[in-house]
């Protein structure tokens, strides 16, 4: 998929407006470095508007270089002829977790090509929680920032802070997006992995093939995978089986995050028993991640189900404990240090060329083929 970037829609959001008119008032008053605009009160009594909207247009002149903003004190025209500050070259990016490779090559990705442009990265790590996650986009909103790189803190709902960062006029491109939100967006084409790894084992012969993966949420990536799915057996005129599809599982863990208690590991590894005992004639079946793979293929074995003999599993985002089980799960790659990279470059634009142009982008999965998938046994 080729990169769309929507023009900028007709007429101008009232801070863009403010923005111009502070402009002008600096060139026609032949203001120079150090001399003050005023604070965020005064300007908006000044200009007529809410105290928001003139602190979304002083945010955009400070990205610009045009201004500073000095906490207690008020807003003052830049030196034009010194370098940004150190704060106008620090690129936020903020995820849910860093103790895993997942998230961290995304992170290492996005910094190889922000480095060679000369700005430095603050990674803040939610630790899954979305109201951190609020947090850290409110400070960034306060503080400004030149541009963001959010990956979503998985929840129900869509954190309302990432529609404030939008509206402050702050860069920001995201490497996993809420559905049917307006935002720039680098990701993986979780769509052609799941249509990809089900035509696979249908390939391979299967015809009744099942699916695991936690409640997909609002985020798209689950809902992707899970419609990729769906019409690949759709179009090989297979049936999609109710007694086949786990799609609730309670597993708390994430690519991000391995740990769970000793009680919530059985709690999974019965349901997944409780699931293959339902569905005997099922012959293979797709993990929505690694995580889940491993459990399904543990409780095969429970259960007396040899994998890559009469039940195959494909599993998802090739994280390293898939080519380490026996047998090793197929899966499906991930490429976060390419989503990291595409990410930084389409940041970079959006800083150039205005917050409000669009760029949304998806990468190609590939099958990782090992011993779990095979021909189903006649």
């Amino acid at each position: 998929m080729q990169r769309r970037i929507q023009p900028a829609k007709a007429g101008k959001a009232l801070h863009e407006e403010i923005a111009e008119q502070i402009r002008a008032q600096i060139s026609s008053s032949n203001l120079t470095a150090g001399d003050k605009l005023g604070t965020e009160l005064e300007l908006a009594a000044r200009y007529k508007v809410s105290r928001s909207t003139i602190r979304q247009a002083l945010i955009q002149l400070e990205n610009e270089g045009l201004i500073e903003r000095l906490h207690g004190r008020g807003t003052f025209v830049a030196e034009k002829t010194a370098s940004r500050s150190k704060g106008d070259y620090n690129i936020h990016v903020i995820v849910p977790y860093l103790t895993t490779s997942f998230t961290g090559r995304i992170v290492m990705g996005a910094q190889e090509v922000l480095f060679q442009h000369g700005y430095t990265v603050s990674v803040s790590s939610t630790n899954g929680s979305t109201e951190a996650e609020a947090e850290y986009i409110k400070k960034l909103i306060d503080q400004g920032s030149p541009g963001v790189i959010i990956h979503a803190t998985e929840s129900r709902y869509y954190n309302p802070m990432v529609f404030q960062l939008l509206q402050a006029g702050i860069p920001l491109v995201m490497t996993r997006h809420y559905r049917h939100m307006d935002v720039s967006y680098i990701e993986a084409d979780n769509y052609q992995g799941g249509y990809a790894a089900t035509e696979h084992l249908i390939k391979l012969g299967h015809k009744h093939i099942g699916l695991v993966t936690k409640p997909p949420g609002f985020l798209a990536s689950l809902q992707d995978r899970i419609q990729g799915f769906r019409d690949a057996m759709g179009d090989y005129d297979l049936v999609i089986k109710r007694e086949m599809m786990l799609t609730d599982l309670k597993d708390f863990r994430y690519v991000y995050r391995e740990d769970r208690s000793k009680e919530h590991e059985q709690q999974v590894l019965n349901d997944l028993k409780e699931f293959l005992l339902r569905s005997p004639h099922m012959t293979a079946v797709i993990c929505l991640n690694d995580f889940i793979a491993a459990d399904v293929a543990r409780a095969a074995r429970l259960v007396g189900r040899r994998v890559g003999d009469d039940l195959s599993i494909m599993g998802f985002d090739n994280i390293g404990i898939s080519a380490n089980l026996d047998p090793p799960i197929s899966t499906v790659n991930c490429p976060t240090y390419e989503i990291g990279k595409e990410a930084a470059k389409s940041l970079l634009y959006l800083m150039e060329n205005g917050a409000q142009h669009r760029i949304h982008k998806t990468l190609p999965m590939e099958l990782v083929l090992r011993e779990s998938c095979a021909p189903p046994r006649n």
